[in-house]
């Protein structure tokens, strides 16, 4: 993995060296399913400001939010067809292209904390996926994997949870999802399939006594008002990358793929700030407008639960032996 420092010194030999002659101005599209204001859009906002200034204006960023350039294929498909030149996005977006290497990160607990997940993103068995990735069409431009917010989810609940034991028999909104049907079944809860609009009314009415909320969206959903105790249970950071097309790669110079890494890394450095900014901001406004009570409780027992889920997987050929040996080996 190309580290920060090896592409700071690569853009600064270059810039020593010179550019030599003019290159043509050009245009990079970006795709992001975020909306304006968010952290995404702001981090994407400095990305765009770095890159051009940078480049001295060689590179010009197009940023479209609401994911407007993949409105009607996969953000995969438009980075490989070329109607996509840049995406940001979960990392989980990639899972079709290397499905034991990125699936992993969507098993619940099974990372104990940001530095298990950062020895990982660091690993040969991570570096596998980057290859298959670009085999297929797509590189990770950013190379530091370092846009991260963390914890991603909490628990929104009609009755306090201070303590693993508190998850049992909780009756807890999933998806349709085997998956999270099987992982919250395995620390104790009572899984009920409701769609998200159905949410605020089932724990009104008490059909359903919990939910998973994105941190960020627990204001905006409303359950709060309803559920007022909000726990996080200490479920891994999310990771938000950025992609680039290999077609639009190969046909940059290497000055300005320079640019282009240094400016990913360093969007990726703002966007976790602003993350935790509008995560403490959006608990802070549940505590204000609707009395909520924020807890945490120690993930350590909920990942011990979890241990015959993640064994399961593996006989069912879902979770690769060798990807599930090497996450354990690299815990602290």
């Amino acid at each position: 993995m190309t580290t920060t420092r090896t592409i700071g010194c690569l853009l600064a030999a270059v810039l020593a060296f010179g550019a030599g002659p003019a290159l043509a101005d050009t245009t990079l599209r970006l795709s992001e399913p975020m909306e304006p204001g968010s952290p995404e859009a702001m981090a994407l906002a400095a990305f765009k400001a770095n890159v051009e200034t940078q480049s001295g204006g060689r590179l010009r960023i197009e940023v479209h939010l609401r994911d407007a350039l993949a409105a009607a294929r996969s953000p995969l498909e438009g980075l490989r067809t070329g109607t996509i030149d840049l995406y940001t996005g979960p990392l989980d977006t990639y899972r079709p292209i290397a499905p034991q290497e990125i699936g992993v990160l969507a098993l619940p607990y099974l990372f104990a904390s940001a530095e298990h997940l950062r020895r990982y993103l660091d690993s040969p068995t991570f570096e596998r996926a980057e290859r298959r990735l670009i085999e297929s069409g797509i590189r990770f431009v950013s190379t530091d994997f370092n846009g991260v917010r963390g914890p991603d989810r909490v628990i929104v609940a009609i009755r306090p949870i201070r303590t693993p034991a508190d998850l049992d028999g909780l009756r807890i909104r999933v998806n349709n999802d085997d998956l999270a049907t099987r992982s919250w079944r395995s620390v104790g809860a009572v899984p009920v399939a409701l769609g998200w609009n159905e949410t605020y009314l089932a724990l009104r009415r008490g059909v359903a006594e919990a939910a998973a909320v994105p941190l960020g969206r627990v204001r905006a959903s409303h359950f709060a008002h309803v559920a007022p105790f909000v726990t996080a249970t200490g479920d891994s950071p999310r990771v938000w990358p950025m992609a680039i097309s290999e077609r639009v790669w190969k046909g940059l110079s290497a000055l300005d793929r320079a640019v282009l890494v240094e400016a990913a890394n360093q969007a990726g450095r703002v966007y976790t700030g602003l993350a935790a900014e509008d995560a403490a901001r959006d608990l802070g406004d549940a505590v204000m407008a609707d009395n909520a009570v924020l807890a945490a409780i120690d993930p350590a027992p909920l990942r011990a639960r979890m241990a015959p889920v993640w064994e399961e997987l593996i006989v069912r050929g879902l979770l690769s032996r060798d990807v599930y040996d090497t996450v354990t080996a690299l815990a602290p």
